[in-house]
């Protein structure tokens, strides 16, 4: 063509058509899809000529070059299989002879990314068969991502077997520092009993002795989980489990939560005594008072305390104060349906019938209650002498009922001299009223009598501080002077006693 100057004033607006030449022998122009396929190879990291020569040589791939350029009918998946450039592609991707493949497999790890990464920046440039497994085998065998890899995904939790009886498993670890003492814990796996030890020094014979006075408490267990501390990993500690017949496992090196039995505590522990700095009384008290409250909670995990558990029972507290006494009151009522001790009930001052053992002719002395012992006993004053009696030994009498006078005092005691002058003075009358006759009165058995050594408290040795006895009724029963009781006679012979004169 022909250049020909032109004004700009003379111009117009320039079209495609206007810079298209007139003929051109070389130009060829290709459809959209054919220049997406060689934009596709051109990023490759082998050129579009270098993959057209080993495609040829190929063992997988020269026969189906030549199959696909001879336009055989192929069938199944090979029908997807299209040539351009002298390379065949599946679908949008180039397929790679083996010769190259390995150096598809580097660039497509160039960032070091993962397989999922990888097989979906494959999936849109290449292919060949097992592709997958190829860049599976590429990660795992790179040495660059396997020293810089992340912790794998975390494992479904195993928990510890539950136990079928308290103390068969128990868990231990170390707390501390806390002001300035460490504490040796003792978790029960069944129950959640815990028990803690202040320490100054966490050493493996400390830890032992500790132990030791726990089993000497609640006996051996079976099995004994801590961490790989140096105190449980001694041979002294060792021997120490073997020679008690405890398997002693142990959890895998940092990693807590194996012993998370005992972890949980520590954390526990640690919270409450902090919480405690300024409770008044040392640490030991504090401790004291923080496991007595932890026992008596109810436990997330059983719902029950770990008293009731470990001891079959529930500790009284403090707060135990709060409740009525519901038990008592119904024990109570129970108590008096059962025995009817509704007609055997006395009140202080009720005149009563008291049982008496020691005298020979009377079996029921008069008295009034004075004081109630208990449930079933009773001190009640007879003629001036306090006896303590049983509810069986007493009977209500009416407010009128008196003493007979020739009743003998049993309850009292007289000493010696007043012994033997009760006697003369019996021998006397009777001598006086019958001279002939030398038997003795067998009524000076009374006086005798009341020489007998008596169980009963006497008034005037340790009268209660609310009972006021007067000089009258210390004395004996007063004796008519007329008419005078003449004693009754006996025709057996009764010798006076002999009686030890130290």
């Amino acid at each position: 063509f022909d250049i020909v100057f032109r004004k700009t004033a003379d111009h117009g607006n320039a079209d495609f058509l206007s810079r298209l030449p007139k003929t051109s022998e070389e130009l060829e122009v290709k459809d959209d899809i054919t220049i997406f396929q060689m934009t596709q190879i051109e990023t490759l990291p082998v050129t579009s000529r270098e993959l057209r020569q080993e495609t040829g040589k190929d063992e997988e791939l020269g026969p189906l070059l030549r199959a696909l350029r001879e336009g055989r009918n192929l069938q199944g998946r090979e029908a997807q299989y299209t040539i351009e450039d002298g390379c065949i592609l599946y679908g949008q991707r180039v397929c790679i002879p083996k010769k190259y493949q390995k150096n598809v497999l580097d660039e497509l790890h160039t960032g070091h990314l993962g397989m999922i990464k990888m097989k979906a920046l494959a999936r849109s440039f290449v292919y060949w068969k097992d592709i997958d497994k190829d860049i599976e085998d590429a990660v795992r065998n790179c040495v660059d991502c396997a020293r810089h890899k992340t912790d794998p995904a975390k494992a479904k939790v195993h928990y510890w077997e539950y136990p079928s009886m308290p103390w068969e498993r128990i868990h231990i670890d170390f707390a501390g520092p806390i002001f300035e003492h460490m504490f040796l814990l003792i978790v029960d796996a069944h129950s959640k009993w815990l028990e803690v030890y202040p320490m100054k020094i966490t050493t493996t014979k400390k830890t032992i002795e500790c132990l030791r006075d726990s089993f000497a408490r609640f006996g051996l267990p079976r099995v004994l989980v801590s961490d790989n501390g140096s105190q449980f990993t001694s041979h002294e500690f060792q021997r120490f489990m073997q020679s008690n017949g405890i398997k002693h496992k142990t959890s895998a090196p940092f990693k807590p939560s194996s012993n998370g039995q005992a972890e949980r505590y520590v954390a526990t522990l640690k919270q409450s005594l902090r919480a405690m700095q300024k409770y008044e009384g040392s640490i030991q008290q504090k401790l004291s008072t923080f496991l007595l409250q932890y026992r008596k909670a109810p436990n997330a995990t059983t719902t029950h305390s770990p008293a009731m558990l470990f001891l079959k029972r529930e500790i009284r507290t403090r707060i135990d104060l709060l409740l009525p006494e519901l038990k008592s009151r119904v024990q109570d009522r129970i108590r008096k349906g059962v025995f009817e001790f509704r007609d055997r009930k006395f009140d202080i001052g009720d005149k009563v019938a008291v049982r008496i053992y020691r005298a020979s002719n009377s079996k029921w002395k008069f008295g009034k209650i004075v004081n109630r012992d208990g449930v079933l006993h009773y001190t009640v004053e007879v003629q001036g002498t306090l006896v303590r009696r049983h509810v069986d030994q007493i009977r209500p009498v009416g407010d009128h009922v008196q003493e007979n006078d020739f009743i003998p005092n049993v309850h009292r005691r007289f000493s010696a001299t007043d012994i033997r002058e009760s006697n003369q003075n019996l021998q006397y009358a009777d001598t006086a009223e019958n001279p002939s006759s030398q038997v003795p009165n067998e009524e000076q058995g009374s006086s005798s009598t009341s020489a007998v050594p008596s169980t009963d408290v006497p008034a005037h040795d340790s009268p209660p501080s609310d009972v006021q006895l007067d000089s009258s009724q210390m004395r004996s029963p007063p004796v008519p002077a007329s008419p005078r009781q003449v004693p009754r006679r006996s025709g057996r012979i009764r010798r006076p006693p002999k009686r030890l004169d130290l």
